[in-house]
Formats: C-alpha cells, sequence, structure tokens
C-alpha cells in the first residue's frame, strides 16, 4: 500500500520480496486479516480493492459474552459504521505484486538480508521495512517505553473452513465473536479463501494451560478440526452443528503458535550510517486479539505516504524518528486497544459491556473501536470516564443494577433447569 501511494505520486519504487506472486499462491495460510471500514476505503482509493465482488461483505458484528458452564450470558450485535472485508493475504499479496510491476515499479526477488540492505540503501533515497523476519527486525531494538509485555499472552490458532452449516448457527452470517473471559476468545470471520471462496476463517486465542489450549501438538489439518470440534463441543455446544459438516479449505490452511506484542524503535542505522525505516509488523506486533495488524500497518503506510511526499528527500534518522513519534501520538491507542482485552476486564469495563447489549448505540460505539482505537479511549479505559459515557446514553446505575439482575437470573436459570431465559 506504501508502494501504490508513492507510484500514484510519481515516485521510483522498488519492492523486494523473497517469495514471488506464485510462491504466495502455494503458500500455507497466512494470518486472518480483517480490515475494518477506513482501512477497506483506504485500500479502494489505492485502487486495490480487486475482490470487492468476490468477498463476504461484513455489516455487523455479533459477540456472545460466554460463561464456562457453559452458557451465553449476554450477547451484544450492532452494525458497523463502514464495512469490514477479510481476504486471504495469500491473494492479496500475489496480486498486489503482480499490480505494483504494472503500475511501474521494480519487482526484485531475492532474500534480503542486513548486508544487502547496505547494498540497497546506496542506491535508494529511503529503505523501508515491513517484514517481521528475525534478521532484519534486529535492526530494530524494543522500545521498552513502549512495549507491555515479554511473555505471549494467548496461544494462538487459525483455521479456515467450509461447507459448514450455516442454518444451524445463523448468528455466523455476520461477524461472530465468542468470548469466555479467562478462557478464550474466538473469532468467526466471513473471508474470502484462496481456494474455497467464500469461507469463514476461525481465529482461537487461549489462556495459555487453560482448557482452550488444544493445539499445540496437532500436525495436520484433520487434527486441527477435530480439536477445534471438542473445543466447541465442550466450551461452546451451541457451534457445534454449524462444525459438524465442515471441512479445512486445504491440507495447510491452518496455523498454530503465539507472539509477544512489542513495540520497536521505527528507525533502524546500518553499520555505514544510513537509517532504515520500519513499518508494520517489523516495528510494531499485536496480539490478534483486537484485529489491528493488517489495519494498523494500513494506517502507517498512509500516514508515511503523505509525509514522504510532502518531504520529497533527505530522509534522514532525526527526521524519520520525528515523524514516527507523530504517529505514536494516534499508534498509542491502537496498542492500548489492543491490549486493554488481553487483561481482566475491570468490574466498570464489565458494566460497559453489559450495557451494549442493551443499547444499539453503546454497542456502535464498542465495535467502531476496532475501526478507529481512538474512539475507544478514555472512555473505556478511564472509571470515571465510564460513568459519564454511560451517563451520555441514558444508563445509570440502576440500569446497570437492573441488566446485571437479568444476566443473575439467566444464570441460575440455566443451573438450576439447564435452560437459557
Amino acid at each position: 500500500m506504501l508502494g501504490a501511494g508513492l507510484l500514484r505520486e510519481g515516485f521510483d519504487v522498488t519492492l523486494y520480496s523473497d517469495r514471488t506472486p506464485d510462491d504466495y499462491l502455494q503458500d500455507r495460510g497466512r494470518p486472518t486479516a480483517c480490515l475494518w471500514g477506513d482501512s477497506v476505503v483506504r485500500e479502494r482509493e489505492l485502487g486495490l480493492n480487486f475482490w470487492d465482488d468476490q468477498a463476504p461483505g461484513i455489516g455487523r458484528i455479533h459477540l456472545d459474552l460466554c460463561l464456562p458452564d457453559p452458557m451465553v450470558a449476554f450477547t451484544i450485535c450492532a452494525p458497523l459504521r463502514k464495512p469490514a472485508l477479510a481476504v486471504d493475504q495469500r491473494l492479496k499479496f500475489s496480486r498486489g505484486m503482480q499490480e505494483l510491476a504494472e503500475r511501474g515499479a521494480d519487482v526484485v526477488i531475492d532474500h534480503i538480508s542486513a548486508p544487502k540492505l547496505e547494498k540497497i540503501a546506496q542506491q535508494h533515497d529511503l529503505v523501508v521495512v515491513t517484514t517481521g523476519q528475525r534478521s532484519l527486525t534486529e535492526l530494530f531494538p524494543r522500545d521498552d517505553a513502549r512495549s507491555v509485555y515479554t511473555e505471549p499472552r494467548r496461544s494462538l490458532f487459525m483455521m479456515n473452513i467450509a461447507d459448514y452449516d450455516l442454518s444451524a448457527r445463523t448468528e455466523h452470517e455476520d461477524l461472530a465473536f465468542s468470548f469466555m473471559p479467562g478462557v478464550l476468545e474466538m473469532f468467526w470471520v466471513p473471508f474470502l479463501d484462496k481456494d474455497a471462496g467464500v469461507t469463514r476463517s476461525l481465529v482461537v486465542e487461549a489462556m495459555p494451560g487453560g482448557p482452550a489450549d488444544r493445539f499445540g501438538d496437532v500436525k495436520t489439518a484433520d487434527e486441527a478440526l477435530d480439536a477445534l470440534r471438542g473445543l466447541a463441543k465442550d466450551l461452546l455446544p451451541w457451534e457445534s452443528g454449524f462444525l459438524a459438516p465442515a471441512r479445512p479449505t486445504s491440507p495447510v490452511t491452518w496455523l498454530a503458535g503465539s507472539l509477544v506484542p512489542v513495540v520497536r524503535q521505527a528507525v533502524g542505522v546500518l553499520p555505514s550510517g544510513r537509517p532504515v525505516l520500519g513499518l508494520g509488523d517489523a516495528i510494531v506486533l499485536n496480539d490478534p486479539l483486537a484485529g489491528q495488524g493488517a489495519n494498523n500497518a494500513t494506517r502507517m503506510a498512509t500516514f508515511f505516504t503523505h509525509k514522504i511526499v510532502g518531504r520529497g528527500e533527505d530522509f534522514s534518522q532525526d527526521w524519520l524518528t520525528e515523524q514516527f513519534d507523530e504517529f505514536w501520538d494516534y499508534g498509542r491507542h491502537v496498542n492500548d486497544f489492543s491490549n486493554v482485552f488481553l487483561e481482566p476486564l475491570q468490574p466498570f469495563q464489565q458494566e460497559l459491556l453489559l450495557a451494549a447489549s442493551r443499547n444499539d448505540t453503546i454497542a456502535g460505539a464498542v465495535f467502531e473501536g476496532f475501526n478507529d482505537p481512538a474512539s475507544f479511549t478514555p472512555w473505556f479505559t478511564d472509571r470515571g470516564q465510564a460513568r459519564d459515557f454511560l451517563a451520555t446514553h441514558g444508563v445509570h446505575k440502576m440500569d446497570v443494577l437492573r441488566y446485571k439482575l437479568g444476566v443473575a437470573k439467566k444464570v441460575l436459570s440455566h443451573k438450576v433447569f439447564g435452560r437459557q431465559v
């Protein structure tokens, strides 16, 4: 997206990749990338929206707050202000490389090591690194002041499935979330898969060592799907019918692992003294829980396109650092939004979600956080601001108490009678 923006402004662009477009198409599954509304608009502005008539548009979110009994305690459902779109990154990277070449970019297929960056830096006014490959990210030291974690907070699993039974769980016509605090967060994403077309991409975020952490030893797609069905049977039994007939979209379209969220210093310095700018996951790596990876990379690419165009030349280390610091005025909100859900929700935050289950406007504000994390703070992260936010939307202490009593009645009925009311 950075290359497309700079080409449009008349810059000479060279794109380096260690894979050809066909290599990307033949690759195993990549992390699920759902672009929220503003990022979809940016992609369209750059003429990179090749799948608008194929990918399933995402206009609503359906969130179930679950208890480990198991049961659904309450549901939040609301439309998105702008539609979201989730497209297989293998398609995006493959087509994007071809498109940039057609628009005049030089596309070089090569494995780029740190020493090779020296030669590239001699030939260009600015070098931008966007890969999370370790040999290159070592150029960008961890920024301790902006980084929160030193260990993974979740065990991660992703799989794309087809042939599911949508009639058994029509909530999956929307983007569906299943949140079970202290156990798992699960995302059921309408998705365009490169092999099977319109499918669902499932993402499981499990508390390490907990009852949902069961994908670490799987070796095949069939084993992974069996583990997924077992998880649903034990923790989300109302999803079992949806998954019963499902199949993997391919033998390699699944992933399991973990990551440590980190923010790195955005400007690296080569042995020659030449600066290198980092963007995307190379610099800001968020846990995928809040779906910000591809969106934050899009925001960074958009921001630096404007800055580079305005500067024109002489991209010094100091100047690049100043620009990233300016970007961080917004980027910190992305980190706060991503990290808040990695920690146990405070009572006032639980009350906000409970109110969202009863108030469509509040629900819309919660979900707008995915598209615009700055809109989410400080009302979701500060107790006093939360109280004022609820009051502004006509929700007061007695209303919250009434909501809690409603949930308590539902839980009691489930425990005593084995049914929900």
